[in-house]
């Protein structure tokens, strides 16, 4: 039936065996088929038609109306064929229909669904059939595709044999002897479509006949070209945006078929899925299409015209993430806290990358999907690296999940290290003339440095319990005032890491060259030119060299051994209890000091200087601390002991230590008693002691040994 008038054509019969085609002149408004397996008879379908003209009318709408319907069975068992929701199958009925449809209750039965989607499609339909005679009542059935078949089209809806999807239906006996069944078209591949109708018994001595109409779209060919140059991915589907010409519909751009690709350099065209998306795009399905990485032409069949679309499509293989890994400059970003990185992937193709998700080794761990920017943008051809953006997590092993158009998603293996190793205690002062210096670096993160390099000299060392120790060859050029950093190897970073500011090169440190001492009393026994008694105060002169000027140095006193000890800091003029230090000039310092306030007896007191910046001089012996007895009398008595010994009486202080006495230093008797404290003064003491005899010459000095001595010293009293 032409679009022009009313009028009707009725083409001659062509045997069904065979392809056959009938030239139209003009564009018709309604196609009608009438199908009989068993034969029909011309004459009576002419007089059918042509006397039921209200037939012709209903024939119409209803052509208008399956049209809609066919295509959302065809999407919706596509869907159901693909696993895939129903969801992304009304978006697109929505599209291309222009009608709302609402999202469907999964809770509802597939014949409730069904009803909706048809109640939202075509609202005064109903279950309208013109060759009905009365409404079908939906039944039962597998999926919403084949409900909203059934409905529609008639009840009793079954899946046929032979893998294509058939949906079959009842219809009015309309004619003696033959019974015509309404039917629906569904795609069955390509250059064929395939009838659904009602599968029933035929009753005896009549025949079935099959009617189909089609509401012919009165558009016009549109002119379209390509929206850009697009790339598209071999294995996935692709959508392309259109642009139709100024005057020219792009409207019913599902009524193109047969898409096809053509190789621009050469060769022969190559069929693809094609299904409009929106109102002015289209999908490309090259998952199953064999073709070769280069430029194509697109191209489609409108009716029965080609379809060309001018422009260039570029197709190429998915990216291979087999080789992909993180940037060798970027590496070291990847540290737990750092906020806002920017780490770019390198080692393929990225252009057809889709999502980006960062998962954890750990245990039950979800992935989380993070943002990512190409260079040129997605799908805008070849693009070998890709910049992702994130903040680094916990430190741990992690992997990317790169996913492209196919939707498989890449692992790419990944490490978030600690945090980077913090020094605390810069900067390290290094002094001009040191044949070597010790280093030792306090912080956090100290045990991951593998080596440490600096301009300033060759250093060696390693991680302790404490931090990190080693020790510095300074270079003999050096010069105070000097700034140098320190470049850290640190396991898992693969450059060094650079700490700015790390050394400072100062003067020499001060040196203890020598020392003067003198006592404030003279005591009554011997005390050797390294000592210093305990409880008489001594005045100590120290040369130091590279004392500073503008700065006054510290004094630190000291015990070198022993945990009986007083350490004493003091610059000078500061007041102290127990010590006072003076500058006696350039290069001197004078210190008073009771060696027995800093140690005990037996320690070796020591002194340090310290200067800023230039640090601490080497520590000097001034003296040993010795507790000397104070010896105020001897009586050597008549009381023999055995043929040659007598008795003596010593008087004094501290006369414990005494061990042994004797006429010389290298002759002694033990000294068997203990002091015995004088009636009225406990701080003084009688001690008994064996001396032999004779003496060697009258008046001889008494020599006395203190405990843990090889050799006695001699004493200023007499007997």
């Amino acid at each position: 039936m032409p679009a022009s008038g009313g009028k009707l054509i009725t083409l001659e019969p062509r045997k069904a065996s065979t392809r056959t085609e009938w030239q139209l002149l003009e564009r018709p408004q309604v196609i009608a088929l009438i199908f009989g397996p068993q034969g029909l008879n011309e004459d009576k379908i002419k007089s059918l038609v042509t006397r039921n003209t209200d037939l012709l009318r209903q024939l119409a709408e209803y052509a208008e109306e399956s049209s809609q319907v066919e295509s959302l069975v065809q999407q919706l068992a596509d869907a159901e064929q693909a696993g895939s929701s129903a969801d992304g199958a009304l978006k697109g009925i929505s599209s291309q229909y222009g009608v709302s449809v609402q999202k469907l209750d999964p809770k509802a039965s597939s014949n409730q669904q069904a009803g909706m989607l048809l109640k939202m499609m075509l609202p005064a339909s109903g279950t309208y059939d013109p060759l009905a005679t009365s409404s079908a009542q939906a039944q039962q059935s597998a999926g919403l595709a084949a409900s909203v078949a059934g409905i529609f089209f008639g009840s009793g809806v079954g899946l046929a044999a032979g893998g294509a999807a058939l949906f079959q239906n009842l219809k009015t006996v309309l004619f003696p002897n033959t019974e015509f069944r309404s039917a629906f078209e569904q795609s069955a591949g390509k250059d064929q479509m395939a009838f659904c109708t009602k599968s029933l018994s035929t009753k005896s001595k009549t025949r079935t006949a099959y009617l189909w109409a089609y509401s012919v779209p009165q558009l016009e060919k549109p002119v379209l070209s390509l929206a850009g140059e697009p790339h598209l991915p071999f294995g996935a589907k692709s959508t392309i945006l259109l642009k139709a010409a100024d005057g020219s519909p792009v409207k019913g751009l599902e009524r193109a078929r047969e898409w096809r690709l053509t190789p621009i350099s050469s060769g022969s065209p190559i069929p693809v899925e094609g299904r409009p998306s929106g109102a002015a795009s289209l999908e490309i399905d090259l998952a199953k299409a064999h073709v070769n990485p280069g430029d194509y032409r697109l191209a489609g069949t409108w009716d029965w015209d080609s379809l060309p679309v001018s422009g260039t499509l570029h197709l190429h293989p998915m990216g291979d993430f087999s080789r992909v890994s993180v940037a060798r400059a970027d590496r070291d970003k990847l540290i737990e806290g750092n906020a806002n990185l920017s780490i770019e992937l390198s080692g393929s193709d990225f252009e057809f990358l889709e999502k980006v998700a960062l998962e954890s080794s750990a245990r039950d761990a979800k992935p989380a999907e993070i943002g990512f920017t190409l260079p040129l943008g997605k799908r805008e051809g070849p693009q070998n690296s890709v910049t992702l953006h994130f903040d680094a997590a916990k430190q741990g092993s992690y992997r990317l999940l790169l996913t492209q158009a196919d939707g498989v998603a890449h692992a790419v293996p990944l490490t978030i290290l600690p945090p980077n190793p913090k020094i605390s205690d810069l900067p390290i002062r290094i002094n001009m003339g040191e044949r070597r210096q010790p280093i030792h670096l306090e912080g956090s993160g100290l045990d991951r440095i593998e080596a440490i390099t600096s301009d300033a000299g060759e250093i060696a060392g390693a991680p302790d319990a404490r931090g990190w120790s080693g020790q510095i060859v300074p270079k003999s050029s050096l010069i105070a005032g000097q700034s140098f950093p320190l470049l850290l190897k640190v396991k898992g970073i693969e450059n060094p890491l650079d700490v700015r500011n790390a050394i400072d090169i100062v003067g020499p440190r001060p040196r203890i060259v020598s020392v003067q001492k003198s006592l404030a009393s003279v005591p009554a026994i011997e005390i050797r030119a390294d000592e210093l008694p305990a409880g008489i105060a001594a005045g100590l002169e120290l040369t130091v060299n590279h004392l500073n000027d503008a700065v006054p140095p510290r004094l630190e006193l000291d015990c070198a051994t022993g945990d009986l000890r007083h350490p004493v800091s003091l610059a000078p003029g500061e007041p102290s209890s127990t010590a006072r230090l003076t500058l006696a000039g350039p290069r001197a310092l004078y210190l008073s000091v009771d060696p027995g306030a800093i140690g005990h007896a037996g320690c070796r007191l020591t002194a340090t200087v310290v200067l800023e910046p230039e640090g601490r001089s080497e520590p000097f012996v001034l003296g040993r601390v010795i507790r000397a007895p104070s010896l105020d009398r001897f009586t050597l008595t008549s009381e023999k002991l055995g043929d040659s010994s007598y008795a003596g009486i010593l008087e004094g202080r501290d006369l414990d230590v005494i061990e042994m006495a004797g006429w010389d230093a290298e002759h002694g008797l033990p000294v068997n008693s203990i002091p015995t404290p004088l009636p009225g003064d406990p701080s003084r003491q009688m001690l008994r002691i064996v001396l032999p005899w004779p003496s060697p010459a009258p008046h001889s000095p008494l020599y006395i040994w203190l405990r843990g001595e090889a050799q006695g010293r001699k004493t200023a009293i007499s007997y």
